[in-house]
C-alpha cells in the first residue's frame, strides 16, 4: 500500500542531489531501506501539497527542509532512520487527504515513530483519523486558534472544527491577542483540554513537558515561530516562539513515552529566499530525530518498582498523592484514583511543580481535572 501512494525518496530530486559525507544525516538516509521486517526507531514522510492553504506554496516545503536537513550531522550506526519520501498528490486536494489517511493508518498500526514534513496544518486530521483510537492524544503548537467559521476560510484556519470526536486537545504557545476568548469556545465545559500560552512558556519551559510526553501527533505551525527567527511564514507576526523553545518542544516530542508523530506544517519556501527558515525547519526536526535516540521506556506499569515513591498528604483529600519519579529521567508522574483502577491508580504525567504544590498543601489543577474526569 505504501508503494501506491508515496513517491520514494531515492525518486526525489532533492535526494538525488544530496552527495554529502557519512558524517551527515543524508548519507545514512540514503543508505536506509523500508523493511517491515526490520523496523526504524523514525521514518521521514513529506506532504508536498498546499491546496488547502492560503499561501499553496507550502507545499514546496518538504523538500526545502530535506534539502537542509541532510546536510545536518548524522547519528550513531545503531540509529535506524528511513525517509519514505512523499505522499503522491490526488487530483484534488481531498484525493491526498484520502492517502495520507491510509498511509497514516498503516504506519500507525506498526507503533513507529514518524516525522512529517511539509504541508499545511489541515493535514492534522487526515493522521488523526489514521490512529482510529477514541483516546488520541493531539498536541498542536501554533500561534493562533484554527477554528473559524468562515465558509471562504482555507482549509489550515478551519481544521480543529474537523477533528475527530474525543480528540485530547491541547494548544501550546497560544498569543492572546490572536486567541482572546476563543479557547473557551473550543474546549467548552468538561473537555479534556489544555492551554498553554506563550507568556506561561517563558515562565517556565519545563511545563511543556510533561503536556507533549502524553501526546500521540504533535501538529507544529511553522507560523508559531517568531517571523525574525523563522522566515517562511504567510502569517506573519513579530512575536512568538524562539528557535531554541520550538527545538525544546521537539525534543521532548522524540523523548516521549508515546511513540509520537512530529509534523512540521506551514512552512513556504516562496517566502525564504535565504533559506535561513529552511534551516530552522531543518533543526527543529533533527531535534526530534535526536530526542529519540536518546529516549528510554519508562511508563510505570504495575508496581513501578524501578521508580522512587512519594506520598504527600494533602488537608482537602483522605488519601495521599502518590508521586512517581523515574531515577534517571528525572521525569514525574502522579497518580489519581479511579474506580475503573482496581489494583493500581490512574497515572499521569506531571511535573516537579506539581509535588512541590502539594508539599505545600495544595493540589494542582492537573490533578482535579483528571479526578474530575475519571
Amino acid at each position: 500500500m505504501l508503494n501506491d501512494l508515496i513517491i520514494p525518496a531515492k525518486d526525489l530530486a532533492v535526494v538525488k542531489k544530496f552527495e554529502g559525507g557519512p558524517n551527515q544525516l543524508g548519507h545514512l538516509l540514503k543508505n536506509s531501506a523500508w523493511d517491515r521486517k526490520n523496523l526504524p526507531q523514525v521514518a521521514i514522510l513529506g506532504i508536498p501539497e498546499g491546496r488547502g492553504s492560503a499561501i499553496q506554496n507550502v507545499g514546496d516545503g518538504a523538500d526545502a527542509i530535506r534539502s537542509h536537513l541532510y546536510g545536518l550531522a548524522s547519528f550513531t550506526s545503531e540509529t535506524t532512520i528511513v525517509d519514505l519520501g512523499n505522499i503522491r498528490c490526488g487530483t484534488n486536494v481531498k484525493d491526498t487527504y484520502a492517502a495520507v489517511k491510509i498511509v497514516a493508518e498503516e504506519l500507525a498500526s506498526l507503533g513507529i515513530r514518524l516525522l512529517i514534513l511539509g504541508g499545511s496544518q489541515e493535514f492534522t486530521v487526515p493522521l488523526a483519523l489514521g490512529f482510529n483510537r477514541e483516546d488520541f492524544n493531539l498536541i498542536i503548537v501554533d500561534d493562533r486558534i484554527d477554528n473559524t467559521e468562515e465558509d471562504n476560510a482555507p482549509a489550515d484556519e478551519r481544521y480543529i472544527n474537523n477533528l475527530p470526536v474525543g480528540t485530547s486537545l491541547t494548544h501550546i504557545g497560544g498569543q492572546s491577542y490572536f486567541i482572546g476568548e476563543q479557547w473557551h469556545d473550543v474546549i467548552g465545559d468538561g473537555s479534556d483540554s489544555e492551554l498553554l500560552t506563550l507568556g506561561e512558556i517563558r515562565a517556565d519551559y519545563k511545563e511543556m513537558e510533561p503536556l507533549i510526553r502524553k501526546g500521540d501527533l504533535i501538529s507544529f505551525d511553522f507560523g508559531a515561530l517568531k517571523n525574525s527567527e523563522a522566515p517562511g511564514q504567510y502569517r506573519i507576526s513579530p512575536n512568538g516562539l524562539t528557535g531554541e523553545e520550538a527545538c525544546q518542544i521537539a525534543w521532548y516530542a522524540g523523548l516521549s513515552t508515546n511513540p509520537a508523530w512530529f509534523a512540521l506544517f506551514g512552512y513556504c519556501a516562496i517566502q525564504d529566499p535565504s533559506t535561513i527558515g529552511a534551516m530552522m525547519a531543518a533543526q527543529i526536526s533533527w531535534y526530534f530525530i535526536n530526542g529519540t535516540t536518546k529516549r528510554i521506556d519508562e511508563e510505570p506499569f504495575e508496581e513501578a518498582t524501578n521508580f522512587e515513591h512519594y506520598k504527600i498528604q494533602v488537608d482537602e483529600l483522605e488519601e495521599p498523592i502518590s508521586f512517581l519519579l523515574h531515577p534517571i529521567s528525572k521525569r514525574w508522574w502522579m497518580e489519581v484514583p479511579s474506580e475503573d483502577c482496581t489494583l493500581f491508580p490512574f497515572r499521569i504525567p506531571c511535573s516537579q511543580k506539581d509535588y512541590k504544590l502539594a508539599c505545600k498543601n495544595e493540589v494542582s489543577e492537573k490533578w482535579w481535572k483528571y479526578f474530575n474526569k475519571i
